[in-house]
C-alpha cells in the first residue's frame, strides 16, 4: 500500500535529516544553555542570563532545593559562604533561611559535620610532641565545643533574629545546655 511504503521512506529518511540539522547548526546543538536567574531577576528586574553546563552530568537543581532558594536568596550558598568565612560582618540568619538552618541545625548533616571536625581535632592532638611532665592542659571555648547552644537557637529562630545578650546570659546560667555527644 502507497501509505505504508511512504511511512518507511519517512522512517528511513528521519535519521539522515536529523544528521544534517545537527550538521547545518554546527556543534552548538551539543551545547546546553541553562537560563539563570540574576539577582536583578530575583528581586523583581532585569534578565536570566546563559549560563553553559559545565558537564553533561551536572544536576539541573542541587540537594535541598525546596529549601534552599527563597526570594532571591540561597540558603545553602549563604551558609556555605558564612562558613567559608567570605560572607562577614552579618548579624542575623536572612529571615526567608530560618527554615533551611533549623532543617540543617538539626538534622544527621549538622552532627555529621560536627562528628568531622571533632576528629579533625583528635586526628591533630595526637600529631603533637607532648612534654610529659603531667603539666600539659588543654583549654576548650566550652560554646559549641562541649557543649550545644542549639536548644537556645531553636527557641530564638536559628539566628534569624537579632542577638540578645540577656536572653542568651539567663540561657547560659540555667546550666541545661547538652554535651554534645561527640566530645563525650
Amino acid at each position: 500500500d502507497s501509505q505504508t511504503a511512504a511511512m518507511v521512506t519517512a522512517a528511513r529518511l528521519l535519521p539522515l535529516i536529523l544528521f544534517l540539522t545537527a550538521v547545518a547548526v554546527g556543534c552548538s546543538a551539543w551545547e546546553m544553555n541553562i537560563r539563570l536567574p540574576t539577582e536583578r531577576l530575583a528581586y523583581g528586574g532585569g534578565e536570566a542570563v546563559v549560563a553553559p553546563i559545565i558537564h553533561a552530568l551536572r544536576p539541573l537543581l542541587g540537594s535541598g532545593r525546596q529549601l534552599a532558594a527563597r526570594a532571591g536568596v540561597a540558603c545553602d550558598s549563604w551558609r556555605l559562604g558564612v562558613e567559608a568565612h567570605n560572607v562577614i560582618d552579618w548579624r542575623t540568619v536572612p529571615a526567608e533561611c530560618e527554615g533551611y538552618i533549623g532543617h540543617y541545625m538539626l538534622g544527621e548533616h549538622y552532627r555529621r559535620d560536627f562528628a568531622v571536625v571533632v576528629d579533625e581535632a583528635v586526628a591533630y592532638a595526637e600529631t603533637l610532641k607532648l612534654a610529659g611532665n603531667g603539666k600539659e592542659i588543654w583549654v576548650f571555648d566550652i560554646d559549641e565545643t562541649s557543649l550545644s547552644n542549639l536548644p537556645y537557637y531553636a527557641k530564638h529562630g536559628f539566628g534569624a533574629t537579632p542577638y540578645n545578650a540577656t536572653s542568651f546570659r539567663e540561657y547560659v546560667a540555667e546550666g541545661s545546655a547538652p554535651a554534645l555527644p561527640e566530645t563525650r
